[in-house]
């Protein structure tokens, strides 16, 4: 009897550490159609927005990847770029922040950062090359007279019509 009372504890035992899990888990184990840790990322892209763009990237900080990072901006193939880069965008400019975002989501996570600065502080960093690379909007660099020219002195001006 004392032999029979072990084998069903060791059983009751067993199923409870072993059987339970698995059967919570069985769709897991299975695959219930759910993406898994190994599944390639899908997500939807933020729609581009419609306008025309200025992109600058600083020459000295992008000599080796400056032709993919040309090809990428202005929409071309869409290259494999083994370089990261810091893109700054006015708080004022919402369509250089949605082409900017656009842009973002189209890379590696983490490959382009993305921050917001004041527009009159950024068009003096974009002229005098302080910047990695940057986003207008067409409407705001005019407004704001933005020199290409100088810009182009330390970077290079890449400008991306849509829509």
């Amino acid at each position: 009897m004392k032999k029979m009372f072990h084998v069903l504890v060791t059983m009751v035992l067993t199923a409870v550490i072993v059987v339970v899990p698995v059967m919570l888990h069985i769709g897991e184990i299975m695959g219930n159609g759910q993406a898994d840790v190994v599944s390639g990322a899908s997500m939807k892209l933020p729609e581009k927005p419609s306008g025309e763009y200025i992109v600058i990237v600083n020459r000295s900080l992008h000599e080796d990847s400056l032709e993919d990072w040309k090809t990428f901006f202005t929409g071309k193939d869409l290259p494999v770029i083994f370089d990261d880069i810091s893109c700054i965008v006015s708080q004022a400019d919402s369509g250089g922040m949605q082409m900017a975002q656009r842009y973002q989501a189209q890379l590696p996570e983490n490959q382009m950062k993305l921050r917001t600065e004041d527009l009159t502080l950024l068009v003096s960093k974009a002229e005098s090359g302080y910047i990695d690379a940057a986003v207008f909007s067409k409407e705001i660099a005019q407004a704001m007279k933005l020199s290409t020219e100088k810009c182009s002195e330390k970077s290079v001006v890449i400008e991306v019509k849509t829509g």
